[in-house]
């Protein structure tokens, strides 16, 4: 994970807590779904930080 969002990464602690749940109650095929689908939408939002501009501030450093 590229960006450094709190809140991001509360959210994302929150999912694959849900995917730990369906785990451990024996909901394997659940626990995949959720898991794909954490995964994917953790690798678009990542991309989508990368391509933002960024602040004046950071482009002028580079």
């Amino acid at each position: 994970m590229m960006n450094n969002n709190l809140y991001l990464k509360i959210l994302w602690v929150l999912m694959y807590g849900i995917v730990v749940f369906y785990t451990f109650t024996d909901k394997m095929m659940m626990a995949m779904y959720w898991m794909a689908g954490v995964m994917f939408a953790q690798s678009v939002i990542d991309l989508v930080y990368y391509f933002l501009p960024k602040g004046k501030k950071e482009m002028s450093e580079c």
